[in-house]
């Protein structure tokens, strides 16, 4: 009950226009870059919104990149 309390205070937003996409845009990006669904979800997502997207999935960041979507953080993350 306290984490559903918690995640009430968020401000999370459902953006329900995602699955008008999901056969047409998202699909054709995911072939595309060879994107998972989830990934070109993402990336149809910035791209219609006009976002940054945030991410540290190699393919996701340089799939973006050729799509002209700013990726954060601006450096690859390298593990120590």
């Amino acid at each position: 009950m306290e984490f559903l309390a918690l995640l009430s205070k968020l401000d999370i937003e459902s953006y329900t226009e995602t699955e008008r996409y999901a056969t047409t845009t998202t699909m054709a990006l995911g072939r595309k870059h060879k994107l998972t669904s989830y990934d070109a979800a993402y990336l149809e997502l910035a791209m219609r919104r006009g976002v940054t997207l945030a991410t540290l999935d190699k393919n996701l960041r340089k799939a973006a990149t050729m799509e002209g979507v700013a990726v954060l953080p601006t450096e690859p993350f390298t593990a120590i």
